[in-house]
């Protein structure tokens, strides 16, 4: 079989459909785990896989979304986590075994709220997605599907633990609202420049609405990411009808826009809820007039973003920086107290006066201070992208972190390998303090 990335670039492939919409035609209750007929109903769910295979699906996507521990938990099923996922992809790759289908192993979020506004830290995160990919590894999956996730912060931790854990190819989706951004308030541009940073081989769409709802947010993840795209609509936006739920696309109407995404850079598409394999031989007949190109990236800017908005660094526009010195004087003493209000205050007080970048400029600060409560915590308040220096690489690499972003960077000795690992922007340090700085907004 072809490598699923090489052959991405180079031709549009056909995902799956809904498998909640086909088990729950066989029986499946709104109380039971969707992941729990891996092991109680093991003909059932390969039947589900095999109607896609025959639909037309290059890739099929195992059924467990969302089968993370802290999910099944609330179907008292946590103990059979790696059982769960590790049956799921078995019975996927038993029947990709009967054609030439590629497996990707479904992951969702935790649905746990995320730090500071809940419990769900960066940390337990990462142990949760951890647990998850060990099974989809030793089952042998081609790659992971990250999907439905509506924080940035969350879907980072994820890719985190794919890429240092394991060798598969990522995909990563998050879902949309009807205003364009994920449920936490992350436009679709940030969302591809954050994941992307981390070593996403592919960015997506998924949920959210019907095919003609996610058109621009699929052009806005095309206009700055460089990897191919993925998307997976829904099969238009549910009714409730006599107490059930319908979708009213047509599988007819939902392929109409396949041509749509394939100009848009959308090289990987199925469909989401409501979507059955009568959508997906749709799409498959529809794809068949397509001709074939290598895809192309359109984008090689250098982009630099926090969880709310995105700055294009070494571009025509100038932006005006907010220099926080957090080496000296009350900056420095409200880190080492862990009193970061006041830092966060200083910074809100910089954006006022017009800032549309924070400079952390640490420098040789050797204080103690806790990088995942300061992060979770200034990133909560100020929306601003951010610009790290700092002489102590270790400091550096642990804040880098927890920074639910994608940082700039100023080069020094001990950065460039923090740099590359988390996908930071390298920023020169005599082009800084030459030019970039002197657009400086100051505290008073």
């Amino acid at each position: 079989m072809n490598n699923f990335l090489s052959e991405i670039h180079h031709r549009i492939l056909i995902y799956d459909g809904s498998k909640g919409v086909m088990l729950q035609r066989q029986g499946l209750k709104g109380d039971e785990a969707a992941e729990s007929w891996n092991l109680s109903r093991p003909d059932d769910v390969r039947e589900v896989y095999r109607a896609y295979q025959t639909a037309g699906s290059d890739v099929l996507q195992t059924n467990t979304f969302p089968g993370n521990r802290a999910a099944l938990e609330h179907y008292h099923l946590g103990e059979k986590t790696y059982e769960l996922n590790y049956t799921g992809v078995k019975l996927a790759k038993e029947i990709a075994a009967e054609g030439s289908n590629w497996i990707a192993a479904s992951s969702g979020p935790t649905g746990i709220m995320p730090y500071p506004l809940g419990e769900l830290t960066f940390d337990r995160a990462y142990q949760i997605f951890q647990e998850q990919l060990t099974a989809f590894v030793d089952a042998g999956a081609d790659c992971v599907n990250f999907e439905t996730f509506t924080d940035i912060t969350e879907l980072r931790a994820a890719i985190l633990a794919a890429k240092e854990n394991t060798n598969l190819p990522v995909i990563a989706s998050c879902s949309y609202d009807a205003g364009g951004k994920t449920l936490f308030g992350n436009p679709p541009q940030v969302c591809a420049i954050i994941a992307e940073s981390l070593g996403a081989d592919l960015i997506g769409a998924n949920c959210s609405t019907g095919p003609e709802g996610l058109v621009e947010v699929i052009k806005k993840l095309r206009s700055v990411a460089t990897v191919p795209l993925q998307v997976k609509p829904n099969a238009g936006l549910p009714e409730v009808t006599d107490g059930k739920v319908l979708f009213k696309d047509t599988p007819e109407l939902f392929a109409r826009y396949l041509k749509t995404f394939y100009e848009s850079g959308v090289r990987l598409i199925g469909g989401c809820c409501g979507t059955t394999p009568e959508f997906i031989a749709a799409i498959k007949a529809e794809a068949a007039q397509l001709k074939a190109d290598t895809f192309q990236p359109v984008s090689s800017a250098s982009y630099i973003a926090s969880p709310q908005s995105f700055l294009l660094i070494g571009g025509p526009e100038s932006h005006s920086i907010g220099w926080l010195a957090l080496s000296e004087g009350d900056l420095a003493n409200a880190l080492a107290t862990e009193d970061y209000q006041t830092v966060i205050d200083s910074a809100r007080d910089l954006v006022f006066k017009g800032a549309a970048l924070i400079y952390l400029d640490f420098a040789n600060y050797g204080g103690q201070f806790n990088p995942m409560e300061f992060t979770a915590n200034f990133t909560l308040n100020i929306k601003q992208p951010i610009v790290v220096r700092s002489a102590n690489p270790e400091m550096l690499a642990r804040f880098i972190r927890y920074y639910p972003g994608k940082a700039g960077v100023v080069l020094a000795d001990g950065t460039a390998p923090i740099i590359q690992k988390y996908g930071c922007l390298a920023v020169d340090p005599g082009l800084w303090e030459s030019s970039y700085m002197a657009n400086q907004v100051k505290l008073d």
